[in-house]
Protein backbone atom coordinates (compact mmCIF):
# COMPACT_ATOMS: atom_id res chain seq x y z
CA UNK A 1 0.00 0.00 0.00
CA UNK A 2 1.32 3.43 -0.42
CA UNK A 3 0.59 5.94 1.82
CA UNK A 4 1.15 9.46 0.45
CA UNK A 5 2.07 11.60 3.65
CA UNK A 6 2.53 15.36 3.21
CA UNK A 7 5.93 16.44 3.00
CA UNK A 8 7.25 17.39 6.88
CA UNK A 9 10.93 17.19 8.07
CA UNK A 10 9.80 15.67 11.06
CA UNK A 11 7.59 12.63 9.25
CA UNK A 12 10.73 11.93 7.10
CA UNK A 13 12.51 11.09 10.40
CA UNK A 14 10.02 8.82 11.16
CA UNK A 15 11.41 5.07 11.25
CA UNK A 16 9.13 2.79 9.34
CA UNK A 17 7.78 0.68 12.76
CA UNK A 18 5.80 4.11 13.16
CA UNK A 19 5.20 4.81 9.99
CA UNK A 20 2.74 2.16 9.53
CA UNK A 21 0.30 3.25 11.77
CA UNK A 22 0.09 6.32 9.87
CA UNK A 23 -3.31 6.12 7.85
CA UNK A 24 -4.69 8.81 5.43
CA UNK A 25 -7.43 10.85 7.26
CA UNK A 26 -9.77 10.33 3.91
CA UNK A 27 -11.51 13.98 4.76
CA UNK A 28 -14.24 13.43 2.03
CA UNK A 29 -15.43 10.62 3.59
CA UNK A 30 -16.60 12.77 6.70
CA UNK A 31 -20.48 12.93 6.22
CA UNK A 32 -22.86 15.98 7.24
CA UNK A 33 -23.99 14.23 9.86
CA UNK A 34 -19.96 13.16 11.17
CA UNK A 35 -19.63 17.96 10.55
CA UNK A 36 -22.78 17.98 12.86
CA UNK A 37 -21.62 15.68 15.18
CA UNK A 38 -18.18 17.70 15.30
CA UNK A 39 -19.85 20.96 15.80
CA UNK A 40 -22.25 19.77 18.52
CA UNK A 41 -19.69 18.28 20.71
CA UNK A 42 -17.18 20.69 19.90
CA UNK A 43 -20.03 23.65 21.24
CA UNK A 44 -20.10 22.01 24.30
CA UNK A 45 -16.46 21.36 25.03
CA UNK A 46 -16.14 24.76 24.17
CA UNK A 47 -18.71 26.52 26.36
CA UNK A 48 -17.55 23.93 28.97
CA UNK A 49 -14.05 24.53 28.96
CA UNK A 50 -14.19 28.09 28.79
CA UNK A 51 -15.77 28.19 32.51
CA UNK A 52 -12.65 26.16 33.57
CA UNK A 53 -9.64 26.29 31.13
CA UNK A 54 -6.87 28.83 31.32
CA UNK A 55 -7.62 31.48 28.92
CA UNK A 56 -4.42 30.69 26.62
CA UNK A 57 -6.16 26.86 26.03
CA UNK A 58 -9.09 28.40 24.13
CA UNK A 59 -6.28 30.80 22.52
CA UNK A 60 -4.22 28.38 21.53
CA UNK A 61 -6.99 26.33 20.32
CA UNK A 62 -8.03 28.69 17.95
CA UNK A 63 -4.36 29.37 16.79
CA UNK A 64 -3.92 25.93 15.80
CA UNK A 65 -6.56 26.11 13.13
CA UNK A 66 -9.22 23.79 14.84
CA UNK A 67 -12.51 25.21 13.99
CA UNK A 68 -15.99 24.47 15.83
CA UNK A 69 -17.64 24.19 12.74
CA UNK A 70 -15.98 22.05 10.94
CA UNK A 71 -13.95 18.89 11.12
CA UNK A 72 -9.90 19.95 10.79
CA UNK A 73 -7.93 18.51 8.33
CA UNK A 74 -4.58 17.28 9.23
CA UNK A 75 -3.35 19.13 6.13
CA UNK A 76 -4.76 22.18 7.40
CA UNK A 77 -3.33 21.60 10.72
CA UNK A 78 -0.06 20.75 9.74
CA UNK A 79 0.57 23.69 8.14
CA UNK A 80 0.09 25.61 11.80
CA UNK A 81 2.16 23.13 14.01
CA UNK A 82 4.90 23.32 11.68
CA UNK A 83 5.07 26.87 12.66
CA UNK A 84 6.03 25.35 16.44
CA UNK A 85 8.08 21.93 15.18
CA UNK A 86 4.96 19.12 15.72
CA UNK A 87 3.38 17.55 12.91
CA UNK A 88 -0.09 15.59 13.07
CA UNK A 89 -0.82 12.35 11.40
CA UNK A 90 -4.17 10.17 11.41
CA UNK A 91 -4.44 7.06 13.06
CA UNK A 92 -7.00 3.79 13.12
CA UNK A 93 -7.96 3.91 16.60
CA UNK A 94 -5.90 2.83 19.51
CA UNK A 95 -2.05 1.94 18.88
CA UNK A 96 0.04 0.52 21.13
CA UNK A 97 1.33 3.21 24.34
CA UNK A 98 5.05 2.90 23.49
CA UNK A 99 4.53 3.95 20.19
CA UNK A 100 2.04 6.66 21.07
CA UNK A 101 4.78 7.63 23.60
CA UNK A 102 7.55 7.38 20.34
CA UNK A 103 5.88 9.52 18.37
CA UNK A 104 5.57 12.25 20.84
CA UNK A 105 9.04 11.71 21.48
CA UNK A 106 9.25 12.70 17.30
CA UNK A 107 7.08 15.84 17.81
CA UNK A 108 4.00 14.15 16.88
CA UNK A 109 0.57 14.01 17.49
CA UNK A 110 -1.15 10.87 16.12
CA UNK A 111 -5.11 11.73 16.17
CA UNK A 112 -7.80 9.18 15.18
CA UNK A 113 -8.94 10.22 11.78
CA UNK A 114 -12.91 8.14 12.80
CA UNK A 115 -15.04 10.13 14.17
CA UNK A 116 -18.08 9.30 16.77
CA UNK A 117 -21.30 8.17 15.48
CA UNK A 118 -24.46 10.16 16.38
CA UNK A 119 -25.90 7.19 18.73
CA UNK A 120 -22.54 7.83 20.95
CA UNK A 121 -22.47 12.06 20.17
CA UNK A 122 -21.89 12.21 24.63
CA UNK A 123 -19.10 9.78 24.84
CA UNK A 124 -17.13 7.00 22.72
CA UNK A 125 -14.67 4.69 23.98
CA UNK A 126 -12.86 4.42 21.06
CA UNK A 127 -10.73 7.08 20.31
CA UNK A 128 -11.71 9.72 17.83
CA UNK A 129 -10.75 13.10 15.99
CA UNK A 130 -12.57 15.12 18.96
Amino acid sequence: MSLHIEPNPLLDRLPPHLKQFIKPQNYDEYTPINQAVWRYVMRKNIASLSKVAHHSYLKGLEKTGISINKIPSMYGMNRILKEIGWAAVAVDGFIPPNAFMEFQAYNILVIASDIRQLENIEYTPAPDII
